[in-house]
């Protein structure tokens, strides 16, 4: 037969498993509220979240970059907030939700550490994740935007793998600018290479909303421009003045490239006829004065339009779109003319 301290003692087990186990109603009522006062909490962090974010949009849309970084670096720090809040008892959807929406805050602001700290924890939480579409995108940095890999430049020291990928983008279509610019292949890299040291000397002030390779095109032509006030400085003496413009561009070995074949579409013709067409495209572009040539390769070949290439000539639309006219009747005229020896050609 048990005794009475030994019935006490089971008992005693007994009501200390059934409030660990069993709780009331009361007490799951309690815990209830509790929950949803947490999640409202979060959800006003997050209402607050949106709203910054938002701001930051429409500022760096208007190129107000200060007032951008400003309003996403709040935004990432209260996202963070909410991170941390979730994490002990939201549901899994919503910190997924939560979490995906701070990985992009933090890419607005070149944080690609925390970035994929945040892609990491939501691919603990969920495995799936590193499948789906929606977060693709984000772990994948040859998918990123334009935006987001320039604010990682921006920060110090920059990210190694977001400016490589800039340049994976952008240098083939800067060296083929600087090719037309300059017509000569070895000056043409010198250019691109010093462009892109201007760009990176000056990268704290790039403007993630901008147009990345609008901005790249200024630099070249700008870095085009001191070449040739240099060489007007010199005299008959400048390195620009001592070779012909239409000398063709040195290739390996015993090859030439003229200036057309940095245009497209080519691949149309046979091989001779390829090579007659460049060699006419190259003279009819000679035929332009300088702004002429720049303004007619940022049109045709650059792809910007004629109120972007304005902006860069504090011009309005209207003289650009004249401007493009008069070279194409430049080199339209030249190219009609009867077929003659090129140096018979004026």
């Amino acid at each position: 037969m048990n005794s009475p301290c030994a019935l006490s003692r089971v008992e005693g087990a007994s009501q200390q498993y059934d409030v660990a186990y069993y709780r009331s109603p009361a007490s799951y009522e309690a815990e209830t509220i509790a929950g949803l006062s947490v999640m409202d909490d979060i959800e006003s962090v997050m209402r607050r979240v949106a709203s910054l974010g938002s701001a930051g949009a429409i500022a760096r849309k208007s190129g107000k970059e200060a007032a951008a970084d400003e309003y996403f670096r709040e935004a990432l720090a209260l996202a963070i907030e909410a991170v941390n809040q979730a994490a002990e008892g939201g549901s899994t959807s919503a910190r997924l939700n939560i979490l995906r929406t701070t990985a992009l805050l933090a890419l607005e602001c070149g944080d690609v550490t925390e970035t994929r700290r945040l892609i990491d924890e939501a691919a603990t939480l969920d495995p799936s994740t590193i499948y789906a579409d929606e977060w693709a995108q984000l772990r994948d940095i040859a998918a990123w935007t334009d935006s987001w890999l320039i604010a990682a430049v921006r920060r110090e020291p920059p990210d190694e793998a977001a400016l490589n990928l800039l340049v994976d983008r952008y240098w083939r279509a800067l060296f083929g600018r600087c090719q037309v610019l300059t017509v000569d292949r070895e000056k043409a890299l010198d250019l691109a290479q010093e462009s892109w040291r201007r760009m990176l000397r000056a990268r704290n002030s790039l403007k993630p909303g901008g147009n990345f390779p609008a901005y790249l095109t200024t630099i070249a032509t700008n870095a085009w421009r001191d070449v040739h006030r240099s060489a007007r400085r010199a005299g008959p003496l400048a390195e620009e003045r001592l070779a012909s413009l239409d000398a063709p561009l040195p290739g390996e070995g015993d090859e030439t490239i003229v200036l057309a074949d940095v245009l497209p579409d080519l691949n149309a013709l046979s091989a001779n006829k390829q090579r007659l067409l460049a060699m006419d495209i190259d003279r009819a572009l000679e035929q332009l004065t300088p702004l002429l040539r720049d303004v007619i390769v940022a049109r045709f070949i650059t792809g910007e339009s004629c109120a972007e290439i304005g902006r860069r000539f504090n011009r309005t639309e209207q003289t650009v779109s004249g401007w493009v006219r008069e070279a194409v009747r430049i080199m339209k005229g030249y190219l009609e003319e009867p077929d003659t020896p090129p140096d018979k050609k004026s």
